[in-house]
């Protein structure tokens, strides 16, 4: 990390002190990876997911990239059979350039605001990726804020490797006053710019699952 100016640096960190979950990451991972898309594309995830607490929830959540290195990210998410909804608008940074064999860096920034919370959740992460022959590790270092409570640290560790025609990932995810998550998952293009994808996981004794699909454009 010594190519990233100290400067920028300081002020993320201070971000994070005051600041995320790790925010919303590429299907169909929960942990986030260092990659944006290019400058002038962007993709739209939709997936159905089964969470910690026996919530069930559908998730649209589309991002661009406007600028080189900096892609904006929004999704809106509402539990099955409830009123209950949420927001979440983040800006995603790219620090470093990727490069095969060496680490590169990005920094997400959010807030997510649930109907019926007065306030907006505050998040932030830091993430670390890098390119092995036999696939990619990724980690992320976050904190998140609810309005009125307080800062709760994040960590969030990743392996993907391609598996023939998928891509398979192993995850871990833990944060203050959670229970961890082991989560494994396949992702898949079926046609040209269309992703299928899946996860399973388990968190504090419950079973967690997830089908989702990426259109790129």
């Amino acid at each position: 990390m010594s190519d990233l100016p100290h400067a920028i640096f300081a002020t993320l960190l201070a971000a994070l002190l005051l600041s995320p979950v790790p925010g919303h990451a590429g299907r169909p991972l929960n942990v986030d990876d260092a990659n944006v898309n290019e400058v002038g594309a962007g993709h739209l995830e939709v997936w159905y997911a089964r969470q910690p607490g026996d919530a069930r929830l559908w998730t649209v959540a589309p991002a661009y990239a406007p600028w080189q290195g900096i892609e904006l990210g929004a999704a809106w998410a509402r539990e099955q059979g409830s009123a209950i909804n949420s927001t979440s608008l983040q800006s995603k940074i790219q620090l470093s350039t990727p490069h095969e064999g060496r680490w590169h860096h990005a920094a997400v920034l959010g807030l997510t605001h649930t109907r019926f919370q007065h306030g907006a959740t505050r998040y932030a992460t830091l993430i670390a990726s890098r390119e092995f022959p036999a696939g990619a590790l990724h980690i992320n270092l976050g904190a998140s804020r609810t309005p009125g409570g307080p800062t709760l640290p994040a960590l969030g560790l990743a392996w993907e490797q391609a598996l023939g025609a998928a891509t398979g990932h192993l995850e871990w995810l833990g944060q203050r006053q959670s229970k961890p998550l082991f989560g494994l998952g396949l992702r898949r293009e079926v046609f040209k710019d269309l992703q299928l994808d899946g996860s399973l996981g388990r968190s504090g004794g419950s079973t967690l699952y997830s089908l989702g699909l990426k259109l790129q454009f």
